[in-house]
């Protein structure tokens, strides 16, 4: 909101994670008016956790355990833990820390390592999945799902699904990709032998697709370069399934 004069600029919604602080600023300063900020991190200096999560493209778990975050940091500050490196000094209000009644965890994994754990949950798997001509998108479901029980990540971390170009019809496949709101990306057999990475080899399947290996080498190029094959070949039901982590870092500005 502007003033009649123009002299100020107030931040009335969203905030935080709807972007309404930083508006602010920047209005402020192309008109040379004095931006109006009043939320309560921000007035005390204290470190904003859902507007940092919504600047480094972090899912937030709990709104609510957010709010409570929010408040309790204005008072003490709270300890975080993450998988993924974090380049920068801890702004006021947060420190490196392993254990405490709240703190944050930046993590694709299924952890929680405060007494209340507000989990950030980041963007970077990519679940490799091979399957048999006509498999149902529900035998493909059972299976990824059974594999991240197993390995103790987090789906909502899942930024896409990938496999070789032969399934790109695969309607059990595709309907699962649609169900779970997740991209699906296709590898040429060529692509796929490039891959990356020691992977595990079958002989039948390098017979029926040309490449020994779909699910960890789709995974991985999924991912991109400097990816972790974090889940190697899991098999249930005709339907194989690897999950990679991106390369990625976080920061604290």
């Amino acid at each position: 909101m502007l003033d009649e004069r123009g002299r100020f600029v107030i931040s009335l919604l969203s905030g935080h994670i709807g972007g309404g602080n930083a508006l602010t600023e920047t209005l402020a300063a192309a008109l040379s008016a004095v931006p109006v900020v009043t939320t309560a991190t921000d007035v005390n200096g204290r470190f904003s956790v859902d507007a940092w999560a919504a600047r480094q493209g972090l899912l937030i778990e709990s709104m609510e355990t957010a709010k409570r975050y929010s408040a309790a940091v204005l008072m003490e500050d709270l300890p975080f833990v993450s998988d993924l490196p974090i380049v920068g000094s801890p702004p006021p209000g947060t420190f490196p820390g392993e254990s405490g009644a709240l703190g944050f965890a930046v993590t694709a994994r299924d952890i929680r390592p405060f007494a209340e754990t507000l989990r950030l949950i980041p963007p970077v798997l990519h679940v490799g999945i091979g399957c048999k001509r006509g498999t149902p998108a529900e035998r493909i479901r059972a299976a990824v799902e059974e594999a991240f029980r197993e390995s103790g990540l987090l789906f909502p971390a899942v930024t896409a699904l990938a496999s070789i170009d032969v399934k790109a019809d695969e309607t059990g496949l595709l309907a699962f990709a649609r169900e779970t709101g997740r991209e699906i990306r296709f590898f040429t057999a060529d692509q796929l032998r490039n891959a990356p990475g020691e992977f595990s080899a079958s002989a039948f399947v390098a017979n029926a697709v040309g490449v020994d290996n779909v699910c960890e080498r789709a995974a991985v190029l999924s991912a991109g370069d400097g990816a972790e094959l974090l889940v190697r070949k899991i098999g249930r039901n005709g339907v194989t399934v690897a999950v990679a982590r991106e390369k990625r870092r976080i920061c604290f500005e």
